[in-house]
């Protein structure tokens, strides 16, 4: 049986919040996206940044809990390599997203 857990996830919608109104480039949102996640203990925070994404940003796409996910595992990958994290935030999501799955 699956059963939420009541979570406040307040801090987390607002730091979300904050780094869609800094207007970055797709990656640098992505990558603020994952490190917000990551920031986060609980199994589900990153369904529940793609809901509250969905919702709030209606017309902003690419925020399904998969591709949440991957901006978690984009930021795990290459969170502690900043120079390795500049260079591949000149790529594009799509070919990020290849070469995380291609391992």
């Amino acid at each position: 049986m699956n059963i939420r857990k009541d979570i406040d996830y307040s801090a987390m919608h607002a730091a979300l919040d904050l780094a869609v109104a800094q207007n970055p480039s797709q990656m640098e949102l992505y990558c603020e996206i994952g490190k917000v996640i990551c920031a986060r203990p609980e199994k589900g925070a990153a369904v529940a940044a793609a809901s509250y994404l969905s919702v709030q940003y209606p017309d902003m796409a690419g925020f399904s809990p998969r591709n949440v996910r991957r901006m978690r595992d984009f930021y795990r990958l290459y969170g502690d390599m900043p120079e390795m994290l500049t260079k591949v935030l000149s790529l594009n999501w799509t070919q990020n997203v290849v070469i995380m799955e291609a391992e």
